[in-house]
Order: C-alpha cells, then sequence, then structure tokens
C-alpha cells in the first residue's frame, strides 16, 4: 500500500463514518482504518483511535486507543499529538500535566490552531507548569487572531483586569464583543452587563438582548432578565414573562428567584394569586439564604403578634 492509497481508503472511511452521501457504516469504516493502520500509515492510527475512543463501529478501547495516538505522533501527525495532549489533560487514568503540555507545544509549533488556546490554559491555570499569565496572555492572544471565540473572552478578561498584560478597557471590550457574536455564553453576560451600565453601546434594550442569548446557559442572565420584564427597564413591563422566567431560575435553588416567585404568588402580580403558594416559596428562599426572605418572614411574625406554625417550605 502507498501513500496515495491509504489516503484514499482513510477518506472512504471517514465517509462512511459521516454518511458523505452514502449510509453511515461505522463498521466498514473501522476495516479501512485497520488495515491502513497495520500498514504502518500515521492517518490510519489515528482514525482508528478516534472511533476505539468513542466506540464507535468497534468496542471501546480508551487503552487500544491511546497506542494509536502514540504511534500516529511518533510519525509527526499532529492531531494524534493533540488528542494525546487533550486526554493527558483530562483528570483519570492518563492523566500527565507535563505530557499534555508537552504536546501541546509541539501541536503549536507545527501551527496548529486548537493548541494555541490550550496552551493559554496550561500556563493561566499552571498545568504542567507553573502559572504563567503573561505567557498564557500571548497564548490567548494568538488563538483570538486564528478564530478562537472562547480565547477571546480569555483574552478581555486579562484585558479588563490588566493580567499577564497592561490593563486595556477598550480592547477588552472589543474582545467581549467579538466572543459573544461568537456564542460565548460567558462573554454574552458580560457585554450584557457593560450595554446595561451604558459603558458600550445599545442601553439596556441591548442588554436584554444578550441576556436573552445567553439566558438558559446563565441563570443569572435568566433572573436579570425576568427583572427588566418586572420593572419594564429596557423592555416593555410584561409580568408573567418575568414571574416565569423567576420561576425557571428558582427550580436550581436560588434564593433571590425563590423569593420573587414568592411575592408575585402573594401578591398576585403576573400569576393568580396564592397566598399560601407564595408563602411557601418565601420559606424556600429563606432555607436558602435570601436575607428578605427572613426579614419577611420576621414582620410577619410581629405584625401578626403570634408566630406562624410552619413557614419552612413545606
Amino acid at each position: 500500500m502507498n501513500q496515495q492509497e491509504a489516503q484514499d481508503k482513510c477518506a472512504r472511511a471517514v465517509a462512511l463514518v459521516t454518511g458523505g452521501g452514502a449510509v453511515a457504516d461505522p463498521a466498514g469504516a473501522v476495516a479501512l482504518f485497520t488495515e491502513v493502520a497495520d500498514a504502518g500509515f500515521a492517518e490510519g492510527q489515528f482514525g482508528l483511535a478516534e472511533l476505539k475512543l468513542t466506540g464507535n463501529g468497534t468496542a471501546f478501547d480508551d487503552a487500544g486507543a491511546v497506542k494509536l495516538y502514540e504511534q500516529a505522533a511518533a510519525q509527526g501527525n499532529v492531531p494524534a499529538l493533540f488528542r494525546l495532549a487533550q486526554i493527558s489533560a483530562a483528570d483519570g487514568p492518563y492523566h500527565n500535566g507535563d505530557k499534555a503540555r508537552s504536546c501541546l507545544e509541539k501541536c503549536a509549533a507545527a501551527g496548529f490552531p486548537p493548541a494555541f488556546g490550550a496552551l493559554g490554559d496550561c500556563f493561566f491555570y499552571g498545568r504542567g507548569t507553573l502559572p504563567d499569565p503573561g505567557k498564557a496572555a500571548q497564548w490567548y492572544a494568538k488563538a483570538a487572531k486564528n478564530g478562537d471565540f472562547s480565547s477571546m473572552y480569555k483574552l478581555g478578561c486579562m484585558l479588563e483586569g490588566g493580567m499577564g498584560l497592561a490593563a486595556d478597557p477598550e480592547l477588552s471590550q472589543q474582545m467581549f464583543l467579538q466572543a459573544a457574536y461568537g456564542g460565548i455564553a460567558e462573554a454574552q453576560f458580560r457585554v450584557a452587563a457593560l450595554a446595561y451600565d451604558d459603558k458600550i453601546k445599545g442601553g439596556r434594550k441591548a442588554a436584554a438582548q444578550w441576556y436573552s442569548s445567553c439566558a438558559e446557559k446563565i441563570p443569572v442572565a435568566k433572573f436579570n432578565l425576568a427583572t427588566m420584564y418586572n420593572n419594564g427597564d429596557g423592555v416593555p413591563a410584561d409580568k408573567e414573562k418575568a414571574f416565569k422566567l423567576y420561576s425557571e431560575v428558582a427550580t436550581t435553588g436560588d434564593a433571590d428567584a425563590l423569593f420573587q416567585v414568592g411575592k408575585m404568588y402573594i401578591d398576585g402580580d403576573g400569576v393568580a394569586q396564592e397566598p399560601a403558594k407564595g408563602f411557601e416559596f418565601i420559606g424556600k428562599a429563606a432555607q436558602a439564604g435570601s436575607d428578605e426572605a427572613k426579614v419577611l418572614i420576621e414582620n410577619l411574625k410581629r405584625r401578626q403578634n403570634t408566630q406562624f406554625v410552619r413557614i419552612d417550605g413545606t
């Protein structure tokens, strides 16, 4: 088998894994990758390792996958090196921080963009090396230039606080915006807060839009959005929508959301009035640590000049 034949077989195997315009046949892909791997070609070793690691078309075999990645990496296969770095960085039987960093450095030297941001993490968190914010910022910047939205967000945080490099609020905001448009939820939340505080264009209308974009991933964003609807702040007042959003956050056990839901039930605000149900939520909020709920319960006790039998969320 020559190099061209190996590449052709691997291409056919990939098509069998993905469907590639035909019926997917992972087992057939395993057979092709095995043939190429047994012939000593790195492409086949990497492809077969990928299937073994996921149990796609063959039995899950992490040890076998790691061995194949090692064989491919020894031949200079950069994706195999990167996969070894990921496996070595993860908690588990193959954890080895030094190896992860070493593999990533080889990938980066080969110009493999996914390694840039991962190396930034190594130096930021001290994985396989001592923490070095300066080097972390350099790698995040290189990754950002190559379109890595996650690294844009991380670089934005470092620029904002002057960590590892000089503070630059304007460039920080640019990084946050690019990462937000790239779908990074944390960046969307940060941009929403900046817009709300009029530190970037758009104001509270834009803040509501950005909070909405990340609400399903960041509960506090959903809570903030609920508050905006509750107060008609940057959006038309919509008590029913506010109640719905608060209720969704309350399912996470958030004390402030539990308090708001309870208060709205008591007042019949955005929902049918049910004081008993409201006090249940107020009790849960107090248990979860809401000072407002604790004060409300205490004031009610004093006002009634007696004690509630139970206001404990049951």
